[in-house]
């Protein structure tokens, strides 16, 4: 084989050398990148529900905002079935309330003893909040298992009256009865919430 041959052998071979060489490592970059896309999307689904759940009940929207933003489902629960959704309403917090339910949480789902957004809110002088959940679909008459309470019960027994005067213009019934059978007038009455009692009466 002449030198000019044996020469070009060996370029050639370098050259195949190098191109393997250099596709290896080309698809070593492109494992490690789709390696950190997958860590990356992980660490994106992947939530602190206790967090999450913790900041709905304190208020602080922009927790729960960010969470939202990586795909959080707004259904989630804790080991009580309790939403999110829930937990803002209990404290009034009106504006994460708006906030999950324009991402999609169901307004009318029920914990671990069927009690709704709308009877954790009709507990406080929450107004607005109740107001939000109602015109977002909230039934008023549900009733929770245990004692087969509502909504208006709820407010009437801690004296929530603009809350009492809110869930009746939505339709709440008054004549419901828990399984002592007692209505809304009893538990205000028992409660000693005088102008709540006074109200009630007023609707007869």
């Amino acid at each position: 084989m002449s030198k000019l041959k044996i020469v070009a052998v060996i370029l050639i071979s370098g050259l195949l050398i190098s191109s393997c060489g250099a596709k290896t490592q080309n698809k070593t970059k492109q494992n490690e990148f789709e390696n950190e896309a997958v860590l990356k999307k992980n660490e994106e689904i992947s939530f602190d529900k206790t967090l999450i759940f913790q900041a709905s009940l304190d208020g602080n929207i922009q927790i729960v905002q960010n969470a939202l933003d990586k795909g959080f489902d707004t259904n989630s629960v804790d080991e009580n079935k309790r939403t999110a959704l829930m937990l803002a309403a209990y404290n009034g917090n009106t504006e994460i309330v708006k906030l999950l339910i324009n991402q999609g949480a169901k307004v009318n789902s029920t914990d671990e003893i069927d009690r709704t957004a709308l009877m954790y809110a009709s507990t406080g002088p929450f107004v607005k909040t109740v107001i939000t959940l109602l015109e977002a679909g909230a039934e008023p008459n549900l009733i929770e298992k245990e004692e087969n309470w509502t909504a208006a019960m709820m407010a009437a027994a801690e004296g929530q009256l603009d809350v009492l005067k809110t869930l009746i213009a939505y339709g709440a019934d008054l004549d419901m009865v828990d399984v002592d059978g007692e209505s809304s007038l009893d538990f205000a009455s028992s409660n000693g919430h005088t102008a709540v009692v006074e109200y009630i009466k007023s609707k007869d």
